[in-house]
């Protein structure tokens, strides 16, 4: 399905890779210095972890540890994000999101030149994942008029929710394929309430791969989705994005 105003607030293209060879850092810095000109915003990323120990008798333990694992880099407008990392790539689409080959072929572009600087050793994991806001009109009887997969809610409470989530995590036919699918809610206004349907698919693949496999790889996770979401909404809901 096509519409006029499609509810994606964020659209994410996202590949993890194999240990990288000698000298990342100096290499991840020539990746951003090839893209500048489009995503001219940069600003290191890290990884902080922290432990802390429980001794008898002893203060307690704190330990802290940063570790550098890429650059994010963004365009002049902000809803244009690259992630450059150690450990892979991703590519984010702010609102406004305008259709799949748009996206593809930038998020390819970009990878492209990751390849062809840091030449990982393979793919490990792919994956799609798309953010959805929908402003569901109030006020409403019931969610099931525009979301088919709500909870119940035991009958002898009132019918609404005053914080919902949910998360769940299930395996398609096609192996090693799996959907992480998040439901929640944002804080209603006095007309809508937000409804957030977020739609992670990804594939785990440790095998060699070339872009033409990968292209096939995203097209099968890009339809997925694609029906995902269309079964988790009503006719009612689908009237709101045209």
């Amino acid at each position: 399905m096509r519409y006029n105003v499609a509810p994606i607030r964020e659209a994410i293209f996202d590949i993890k890779v194999n240990g990288l060879a000698s000298g990342t850092i100096d290499r991840l810095e020539k990746v951003c210095q090839k893209i500048s000109e489009n995503y001219p915003n940069k600003k290191k990323q890290y990884n902080i972890s922290g432990r802390i120990q429980f001794k008898e008798n002893l203060p307690l333990g704190n330990e802290t540890s940063t570790e550098f694992i890429g650059f994010i880099l963004s365009n002049v407008e902000g809803n244009r994000q690259v992630q450059i990392r150690i450990d892979g790539f991703s590519f984010n689409m702010l609102k406004p999101y305008s259709e799949w080959e748009d996206f593809s072929s930038e998020a390819f572009r970009l990878w492209k030149v990751y390849t062809e600087i840091l030449n990982p050793d393979g793919v490990n994991r792919i994956a799609l994942r798309y953010i959805n806001k929908i402003d569901i009109p109030l006020p409403m009887e019931n969610f099931q008029q525009y979301i088919v997969n709500m909870p119940p809610i035991p009958l002898i409470l009132p019918q609404k929710f005053k914080n919902f989530f949910m998360q769940i995590e299930v395996p398609c036919e096609k192996e090693d394929v799996n959907v992480i699918l998040t439901e929640t809610i944002d804080k209603a206004s006095s007309k809508v309430l937000p409804f957030i349907l977020d739609i992670d698919v990804y594939k785990l693949k440790k095998a060699d791969y070339t872009e033409a496999d990968l292209r096939v790889e995203f097209e099968y996770l890009r339809s997925l989705k694609n029906n995902i979401f269309e079964n988790c909404i009503t006719q009612e809901a689908k009237k709101l994005f045209n």
